[in-house]
């Protein structure tokens, strides 16, 4: 797997902004904002669960991308265990999901996550076109325990 250094750089840039709330640079691609209402837990468990996962995928996007059932050993129990309890015919797998965190098919970026009280959130991601495929964003949040992702722009939602 070759990754692009444009992909390279926003991965490196995506950790750091994980890691420092502080660390938001200038950027040339355009940030969209969401809100979600946490359902099951606190805002702050999903925020921290969310950056968690994402640094989780971050540490294998620079080495050979793991097998599917590797990541089970990875990533978080209980969110594995989110994508066991599918009901709908059109639920996510955890191939599904991860397939859209390789590096190569990677659109979105995190940018931050705030609370905005104790029971929403706001997600801020980077893109660089719109319209992109965003729903493996909406997937993470959702096992986590949140409402469907809501862009805040978005007066008719």
């Amino acid at each position: 797997m070759t990754i692009s250094e444009s992909i390279k750089n926003e991965l490196y840039e995506e950790k750091k902004r994980i890691r420092s709330p502080f660390h938001c640079k200038e950027n040339n691609g355009i940030i969209i904002k969401y809100i979600v209402h946490c359902n099951k837990r606190k805002n702050n468990d999903i925020a921290n669960m969310a950056k968690k996962i994402l640094l989780s995928i971050q540490k294998y996007s620079f080495l050979e991308w793991p097998k599917d059932a590797e990541w089970r050993s990875i990533l978080p129990k209980e969110f594995i265990d989110s994508f066991l309890d599918h009901t709908k015919e059109d639920d996510w797998t955890l191939d599904d999901w991860l397939y859209w965190l390789k590096p190569e098919n990677r659109f979105w970026f995190l940018w931050s996550i705030n609370e905005i009280n104790s029971n929403y959130l706001e997600i801020k991601i980077i893109v660089y076109e719109h319209p992109y495929p965003w729903e493996s964003l909406e997937v993470l949040f959702m096992k986590l325990g949140t409402s469907e992702l809501r862009e805040i722009n978005d007066i008719t939602n």
